[in-house]
């Protein structure tokens, strides 16, 4: 794998920029599509696979003359788990693309905001990332990357149905759009779940950092729609950015009412954890993101001086995945442990803001 910004702390997309960047951490765009002539993944032969995967690496000239950055393929094949794992963790894989890598490929943008999985369990799965609350623009990257492909490529589509997919939650436009947010406000004053039960009802979907529903690891969570039938892709947008605009609002309104109510509780929780972030020796995966996310909330507070990119790049250097990636090595549970510490420590140095 030559990409090398991939085992970076902090991918070149990943900006602070956007709206709401205090809260929303980034939108992401997931559109699925399926060539006409052959059947899903999941039940093709290895020929049929590699006839996909054949067309798709024909289709990178043309991605490459949209001006938006050159793309590379990558044989998911062709590497170590230890990479597999991290191209998953990153998000420009899955678990389901890699768990069987042979005739599976990814096209992979140099700037890691747009990459093309092929023969997960579609036969294309697009997907586009930025940072903040910006969902028309990873629209309209995964829109054009779209156009184009299809512009090579004859994909499954009934004027009944739409796009048809793998699976029927997203035959129709074959897309899902999410948000991925950090509320520990909400969390603290437990308002978040009343939050979620409105959500659901409009259609949406709250999940934990790893899609897991019940997750709270961090604070944070993606918001996605679950129907893509019947809809366009404008009204999902739509809908999604007024959630996530609601959902905002009430998170710096319980913000000042904790700080009002006792701002020392809140700069002793914030400034503990940076404490520990910074000193300890061992750090496990749960406490590293539980604390990362206190300094976050620090920062956010004006309690501590370091850059709010340092959130970013701290949740990637908790990961298992990025750890082993960086020496090339399955690591025991303390040493893990130990390397997490001394990369969060790193990041740490590196993006502290300097005393004037």
């Amino acid at each position: 794998m030559t990409v090398e910004f991939v085992s970076s702390p902090l991918l070149p997309w990943q900006n602070g920029s956007g709206d709401f960047a205090d809260i929303v951490i980034d939108s992401r765009i997931r559109a699925v599509r399926n060539l006409k002539k052959y059947i899903f993944p999941d039940k093709a032969s290895d020929t049929e696979l590699a006839a996909v995967l054949d067309e798709g690496k024909r289709s990178m000239p043309g991605l490459n003359t949209m001006g938006t950055g050159r793309y590379e393929y990558i044989d998911i094949a062709a590497l170590d788990p230890l990479e597999r794992e991290l191209l998953a963790s990153r998000h420009f894989s899955s678990a389901a693309h890699i768990a069987k890598p042979e005739q599976r490929g990814l096209l992979l943008r140099e700037d890691g905001a747009a990459a093309v999985m092929i023969n997960e369990e579609d036969h294309f799965c697009i997907q586009t990332a930025a940072a903040g609350l910006n969902l028309q623009k990873v629209w309209e990257e995964a829109s054009q990357i779209d156009d184009t492909l299809e512009s090579r490529l004859n994909f499954a589509f009934r004027d009944d149905f739409g796009y048809l997919t793998a699976s029927p939650s997203m035959t129709g436009t074959g897309c899902i759009a999410g948000v991925t947010i950090h509320v520990p406000a909400l969390i603290l004053m437990k308002r978040f779940n009343r939050i979620v039960q409105g959500i659901t009802k409009f259609g949406f979907a709250v999940g934990g950092i790893h899609g897991e529903r019940n997750d709270l690891s961090g604070n944070v969570f993606q918001i996605t729609n679950q129907i893509t039938l019947g809809v366009s892709e404008s009204d999902i947008l739509e809908q999604l950015r007024k959630i996530v605009t609601q959902i905002v609002q009430e998170e710096r309104n319980c913000r000042d009412v904790l700080w009002n109510h006792n701002s020392h509780a809140l700069k002793d929780k914030c400034q503990r954890s940076y404490g520990m972030l910074a000193n300890a020796w061992l750090m496990s995966r749960q406490e590293a993101l539980s604390r990362v996310s206190d300094l976050r909330f620090g920062i956010d507070l004006g309690i501590i001086a370091e850059a709010p990119l340092a959130y970013e790049a701290l949740m990637t250097a908790a990961e298992p995945a990025f750890l082993q990636a960086k020496v090339k090595k399955e690591l025991p549970e303390e040493e893990l442990e130990r390397q997490r510490a001394k990369a969060i420590q790193n990041v740490l140095s590196a993006y502290a803001v300097p005393v004037t």
